[in-house]
């Protein structure tokens, strides 16, 4: 999607601007004990090949911020670690987290937007579900299939026709 709208009809690939994509979680979900985790797509059995799609994700470990040597990015990990401002721009940050929070009609938009959310992620469930029971299904007559073929194969054998 970022592709084509970023580039006209006909235009290279290599005009394409660098895209980061940054995910801000609390806990180290990748168990390494890193800060900051850089990827960039690779060739999975040649890490060497490079996609080159200028595609980037940055996960930062905001409650590790201590472990951050840039300063700005670390001010911001520390805010959403701690919830106290410490610069000017993690004050801005949080005078708008207080204003959203404190404004009615965002919060009616947030709670309908979450509402949508959590429906989407139990469709998704549910579609899970029923795949889960068709492959359950498939495979109890897959072995109903082979059972049967077993029971004729031995009842060939013992007639002597194989």
């Amino acid at each position: 999607m970022r592709d084509s709208e970023a580039l006209s009809r006909g235009e290279k690939y290599r005009n394409l601007k660098d895209l980061y994509i940054i995910f801000l979680c609390p806990e180290d979900i990748f168990g390494h004990g890193r800060a900051v985790y850089r990827f960039m797509n690779i060739e999975v059995d040649n890490p060497k090949i490079v996609l080159g799609d200028h595609c980037f994700k940055n996960f930062y470990i905001f409650n590790k911020y201590r472990d951050v040597a840039e300063k700005s990015i670390r001010e911001y990990l520390e805010y959403f670690a701690t919830k106290k401002p410490i610069s000017p721009e993690t004050e801005n940050i949080d005078r708008l987290v207080k204003w959203y929070q404190t404004d009615n009609e965002t919060r009616k938009r947030y709670m309908t937007w979450q509402e949508e959310i959590d429906d989407i992620v139990d469709q998704e469930r549910q579609r899970a579900d029923e795949a889960e029971k068709r492959a359950d299904a498939e495979k109890v007559r897959a072995d109903a299939e082979k059972a049967r073929a077993d029971k004729y194969e031995k009842m060939l054998r013992d007639l002597g026709k194989l």
